[in-house]
């Protein structure tokens, strides 16, 4: 799976749900500003990370000078392909790639990821990133 597709799901997945304030409308910007703020707290505290700390805090402080959703979704994705460059060339993309997929797999349910595996007496391929 590409790196910025990663971060788009690793965002995703600390995303609050849209029941969860339903008196108020929550911004695009607000929204994913939450969902780094998560990320950000669950990311190890490494040499590793560093680039991927410092994309999304950069990523979050431009989200406070945007105006509307519509701003905010552009610089969302102008910022995710630039940082999803930035870990492809940096030495230690591959650690912080490996770690986006570990917190995504680690957030399945359980039932579901046994239920799409194989059964052992058949040889069918496993898929993406369900292991």
């Amino acid at each position: 799976m590409c790196t910025a597709c990663l971060l788009i799901s690793a965002l995703m997945l600390f995303t609050p749900a849209d029941n969860v304030a339903p008196s108020y409308q929550v911004s695009v910007a607000q929204e994913t500003q939450v969902a780094i703020t998560q990320m950000v707290k669950q990311l190890p505290k490494s040499s590793d990370t560093r680039l991927l700390r410092s994309g999304l805090l950069e990523l979050h402080s431009q989200l406070a000078t945007t105006k509307n959703d519509t701003q905010a979704q552009q610089i969302i994705d102008s910022e995710l392909n630039i940082l999803s460059q930035q870990l492809s060339n940096s030495s230690s993309g591959e650690e912080v790639t490996e770690l986006l997929e570990d917190m995504l797999i680690e957030d399945e349910p359980a039932p579901l990821v046994k239920s799409l595996s194989p059964a052992p007496n058949k040889s069918l391929p496993t898929w993406g990133w369900l292991r």
